[in-house]
């Protein structure tokens, strides 16, 4: 399969573009300024003798998501998945909060997912199939203190990810949302050690997810073919 991952220089989406690699798909390795360590996720694919090409694009800029989609077709031919991954947070609490900081974070986490998945359904609705995996957060659901915007826009992706797959699936198109858990990626290790401690107390199993957990996860639900517009809780906090 051909795969586009947003946001795939590093954190969540280098190490979902490795494990697609190693499994054997093209990996299109989308960064919007960290040229250097996406070509270093595209080579270290490339050395496990995967297929992989980075891709530069602003995913919150609608011609950029839709040249970048467009592109990576161009590319291989077809497009068979899509992981909608980039994300930024600028937390604060509602009262201090600029404009700035909710437009960032809605433009990026809620707008850019829709720019890529429209672009994409295009695609994969002439060829009859494909795969849409939109990274949510648990925040989505329950909402969280100093981080309205980020609440907001996960929340709102999952309802877009549940009218996508009423709409594409009779394209044969299967689109699916992910609560991937807590991981020290780049984003985790900013948040307060005193929260991360909290974090972990409200899981039933006592730990956070192992970040090749979700990775079998993604893979598995990349190749099954009857799951669509569902939402899956990885890591044992209970909804």
């Amino acid at each position: 399969m051909n795969i586009l991952i947003t946001g795939a220089s590093r954190g969540l989406g280098r190490r979902l573009a490795l494990a697609f690699g190693r499994a054997g798909h093209a990996v299109a390795v989308n960064y919007r300024s960290r040229q250097a360590e996406a070509e270093t996720v595209v080579s270290e694919i490339q050395g496990q003798g995967g297929k992989a090409e980075a891709f530069q694009a602003d995913v919150s800029d609608l011609p950029q998501a839709q040249a970048l989609v467009d592109a990576v077709v161009r590319k291989w031919g077809r497009l068979d998945g899509l992981i909608n991954n980039a994300g930024v947070t600028r937390d604060r609490t509602i009262a201090k909060m600029s404009l700035e900081e909710w437009r960032d974070v809605i433009d990026t986490n809620l707008s850019a997912p829709f720019y890529c998945l429209q672009s994409a359904a295009r695609h994969m609705t002439r060829d009859k199939g494909g795969f849409i995996l939109n990274i949510g957060s648990i925040v989505g659901v329950k909402g969280g203190v100093g981080c309205a915007n980020y609440a907001a826009a996960k929340a709102g992706l999952m309802g877009l990810t549940k009218a996508a797959a009423r709409e594409l699936g009779r394209f044969n198109i299967r689109v699916n949302g992910i609560l991937p858990g807590f991981h020290l990626t780049e984003m985790g290790q900013q948040i307060p050690v005193a929260h991360r401690e909290k974090v972990v107390s409200e899981h039933a199993l006592g730990r956070t997810t192992a970040v090749e957990d979700l990775e079998r996860f993604v893979l598995s639900l990349s190749e099954t073919l009857t799951v669509s517009g569902q939402i899956f809780n990885i890591d044992s906090r209970v909804l």
